[in-house]
């Protein structure tokens, strides 16, 4: 059953999500909690960088994918191919062994190729912090890539390690990573999702839909959908700090 939307944590994922893009060392420390010290992974060959926080007070854990190209200026340098390449757009499961997680064979779940060696790098690592922690919450949350990849380890957490444990995801401009097979499973499996999309921000966008790909559960906009500089604009909307601006003004409203 889903949960109704909590402003408040969807703000702090956001700050979370935009904290890890600093310097990815033993000196990160993140603003909700200084003075947790985050287990961070560091997978080269994929480029793929995660963070876990362990917060024993509330017994909740926050899994925090970074971004890809931290330091890329994605308003000048979007990279389109990387996202909606055909030669690189799905993946029947079965190519890579790992066909139960994500849905039962023959179910005709297909999943970006990246996105998904990107994830499986990590995965090892995430399995035996969760399998060792006392944390009975695990909140998943990323922007861009970090968003993909934060769905397809929601669906994972959730298959091997629930009821032990509950899982929610917030994601910010994060794009399509799956067919319908799979998008399907996602949300009968993980219903305490939050999938925000600022303005007309262009990676959630990608890849397209005439590739077969899909968008899981609950969309969350914020701000106008229309602009008159739609380009621009939507490659501003992406930035994390205009989800973070967004939210910030919400959460006012509410208090």
């Amino acid at each position: 059953m889903a949960n109704q939307l909590d402003y408040k944590m969807a703000l702090r994922c956001a700050h979370l999500s935009n904290e890890v893009y600093r310097d990815f060392n033993d000196r990160l420390r993140f603003s909700m909690r200084p003075s947790l010290v985050p287990k961070l992974f560091n997978i080269k060959l994929t480029d793929t960088q995660v963070a876990l926080l362990e917060d024993p007070d509330t017994q909740c854990g926050y899994i925090i994918f970074r971004g890809s190209n931290a330091d890329r200026d994605w308003l000048n340098n979007l990279d389109f191919s990387h996202w909606s390449a055909v030669k690189d757009a799905v993946l029947d499961n079965k190519e890579l062994n790992y066909p139960e997680v994500y849905g039962p064979t023959g179910s005709g779940v297909k999943i970006h190729t990246g996105f998904t060696r990107a994830y499986l790098a990590a995965r090892s690592d995430i399995h035996t912090t969760v399998q060792n922690s006392t944390m009975t919450r695990w909140i998943l949350t990323g922007h861009s890539l970090g968003g993909a990849l934060a769905k397809l380890c929601a669906v994972d957490l959730q298959f091997n390690f629930s009821p032990k444990i509950s899982v929610e995801t917030y994601t910010f401009g994060a794009p399509r990573v799956g067919n319908k097979a799979f998008v399907a499973s996602y949300n009968r499996r993980v219903p305490n999702t939050w999938r925000f999309v600022n303005g007309n921000d262009v990676v959630s966008g990608l890849p397209r839909r005439w590739q077969n790909y899909d968008h899981v559960d609950t969309r969350i906009r914020l701000n106008a959908l229309f602009s008159w500089r739609m380009i621009s604009g939507s490659l501003q909307d992406h930035r994390i700090d205009r989800y973070i601006a967004a939210l910030t003004k919400q959460v006012a409203k509410q208090e």
